[in-house]
């Protein structure tokens, strides 16, 4: 994943988001930076017009090319 990509919030139950912040699964964002938190890779990702921090597992590719 790179900074501008489409990514959509993985709607997973043992994500942290989980219980921050509900309303952003299934929502779709772009990554604006790409950020590492301790060892594990994250993203600054503007979703419902904020920006919010995600592990890169918590994101998948919307705009996959063919």
């Amino acid at each position: 994943m790179k900074v501008g990509d489409i990514v959509r919030i993985k709607s997973e139950a043992t994500t942290l988001c989980a219980v921050t912040w509900p309303e952003v699964y299934g929502q779709v964002g772009v990554i604006v930076a790409l950020a590492k938190r301790l060892y594990i890779p994250a993203a600054k990702v503007m979703v419902l017009g904020e920006v919010a921090e995600f592990d890169i597992d918590e994101l998948e590719l919307a705009n996959a090319e063919a």
